[in-house]
């Protein structure tokens, strides 16, 4: 299944490689991303307040939320334009945390073997805990992420799954992630390839049954070409919202913010 609403021809980079990261580093600081806000919420649970993470509970206070939402930043942090959605998915519902995983990533042993093994026991000790101090145990539970934040999610899906895993959401991923934030991957060129990175699509093609993904990328994003190799590895439990105009940065929220949402609901719908 796909939901691409709107085809749009291929974007141009003129001028290399390097004018065009100015210009995205331009724009990223324009959008704040290196200027989060303090999270609105301050945890209670002292080993969640050491942590990089954002809490963004249900603004629903009457009812229990949706569901529990962890959303992993990308190779610049949790930035502005993930907590202007994690704020709106709160709005409609949802308890959200965010990790700073870049931020997380300084704190891992650079072994490849050593480091997926502390992330795994460590990420998933992590969601455990941010759950509980949301009242969340028994809630369904997304995992997301956007860029590399989305590789990550998929790695958490299948290495470190949370109980009651329901669906993971997949903001503008590449065909392959790793667990590191890079220069290489803020200049956005190219997904990683070295040794001990990983393949979304065998992520996708080991979760469940049961765990619905999917896909949101903006029309203008230069790793679409990659979509059509993850929708075939999820076969009939996978689905894609393309946001219309949208490139890799999804940093207008009002713009992708309801695409979001939809996707997000379709992952819980059963």
């Amino acid at each position: 299944m796909r939901r691409d609403l709107v085809h749009r021809p291929r974007a141009t980079w003129r001028g290399g490689w390097g004018r065009a990261a100015a210009g995205a580093l331009m724009l990223c600081t324009v959008a704040g991303c290196f200027r989060p806000e303090p999270s609105p919420y301050t945890p209670h649970d002292p080993s969640l307040a050491a942590l990089p993470l954002y809490f963004y509970p249900t603004a629903d206070t009457t009812a229990p939320a949706k569901a529990f939402v962890f959303f992993v930043g990308n190779d610049i942090g949790f930035w502005g334009a993930h907590q202007e959605l994690s704020k709106r998915l709160a709005g409609a519902g949802y308890d959200v945390v965010g990790l700073d995983v870049k931020v997380y990533f300084g704190r891992l042993p650079d072994d490849d073997t050593l480091r997926s093994r502390v992330f795994a026991d460590s990420v998933r000790a992590m969601i455990e805990r941010a759950r509980h101090e949301l009242g969340a145990d028994s809630t369904p539970v997304v995992l997301g992420g956007h860029s590399l934040g989305a590789e990550i999610a998929s790695w958490i899906a299948v290495h470190a799954p949370p109980p009651r895993l329901a669906g993971v959401l997949l903001i503008s991923t590449r065909g392959r992630g790793h667990l590191r934030a890079t220069l290489s991957d803020i200049a956005n060129r190219t997904a990683p390839s070295e040794p001990g990175s990983y393949s979304v699509a065998d992520n996708i093609a080991a979760l469940p049954a049961g765990v619905r993904v999917a896909l949101v990328r903006g029309t203008d994003d230069r790793f679409r070409a990659i979509d059509g190799e993850l929708l075939k590895a999820g076969a009939g439990r996978i689905d894609k919202w393309s946001v219309p105009w949208g490139g890799h940065s999804m940093s207008n929220i009002l713009l992708a913010g309801p695409f979001v949402e939809r996707a997000l609901a379709w992952t819980l719908a059963r």
